[in-house]
This record gives C-alpha cells, sequence and structure tokens, in this order.
C-alpha cells in the first residue's frame, strides 16, 4: 500500500516538449534528441522528465502511444519543428501517489491510484503525469522512484 495524498499542485517552467505517437523503442532516440537541442541551446535542466501517455494503440505489430515527454530547463529555447515549448506547466488539484523500487511493479502503483480515485468518487480530468525523481538511478532499479500526478475536479456535484 502507498501513501497517497490530495490537492497536490506540479508546477513547472520553461519547457520542451515533445508529443506524437511513437513505439517504446523510439523513446530512448526522442530523448537524446531532447537532450540535445537543450545542450545545444546552452540550457540545463532544471528538474527530471516527465511523461504522459494520452493513448496506447494496439493494432500494429508494436504498440503506439500518443504520449507527451516534457523537461523543464532554466530558460526559454528555440525549438525544432515537432517540439513545443511552454513557458508554464501548472497541475492544480491533483491526486498523487510515489512509487520506489522496482518499475516493473510501477503499473500497480497506477492501478492502487486509480483505484483510490475511484473509492475517493473523485473524477479525474487528465491523464496520468509520471515524474521521474532519480533519473540518475535507472539503472539501480530498486532504487528507481517515480510521482503518479492525475488531476481531478474539484467540483461538487
Amino acid at each position: 500500500m502507498h501513501e497517497i495524498s490530495e490537492g497536490n499542485i506540479l508546477e513547472l517552467r520553461n519547457l520542451i516538449s515533445y508529443r506524437n505517437k511513437i513505439t517504446q523503442q523510439q523513446m530512448a532516440a526522442i530523448m537524446n534528441e531532447m537532450n540535445e537541442i537543450i545542450s545545444s541551446n546552452g540550457a540545463v535542466k532544471t528538474g527530471n522528465p516527465i511523461s504522459t501517455t494520452f493513448s496506447v494503440e494496439n493494432n500494429l505489430s508494436q504498440p503506439m502511444m500518443d504520449i507527451e515527454i516534457l523537461i523543464p530547463l532554466n530558460k526559454t529555447i528555440p525549438v525544432p519543428s515537432g517540439y513545443s515549448f511552454k513557458p508554464i506547466f501548472r497541475l492544480n488539484n491533483a491526486v498523487k501517489v510515489r512509487h520506489t523500487g522496482n518499475p516493473a511493479t510501477l503499473q500497480q502503483s497506477a492501478d492502487e491510484l486509480m483505484k483510490y480515485i475511484s473509492e475517493k468518487k473523485l473524477m479525474p480530468i487528465t491523464s496520468g503525469y509520471n515524474v521521474n525523481l532519480n533519473e540518475e538511478s535507472k539503472d539501480d532499479i530498486e532504487n528507481f522512484s517515480m510521482d503518479i500526478y492525475v488531476g481531478v475536479c474539484d467540483n461538487i456535484l
């Protein structure tokens, strides 16, 4: 059982963003390209990557994910075609769970969060935003840590 909290705000500034339908195999190449864009513009990451998956199409030889990757930076930079720049990203009133340990069990944490949202009769209004808390330990799976945020409607109906 993970600790789940309500009323969280996730706010970041100066983000390079990539959104498209890609395969899991293309993800590493996109991340490398984003890092090159950041470096070539003399920018520095001010936080770890954030990702969200809007949908997955399984009708092809390999699943295609409609995904957005966001990386916060220390300054505004020009971005090439296919990328966008967001001066601010704010997710208000989010329910959050922290997953720590093997990434293979990350889906269990996400399922636990969605069960909590359902049991509390909350209305999700965003996809899950995955914030990698320790990108540098991606090879040390037992120290992997990620927060998952889902924005919920604060209306009382």
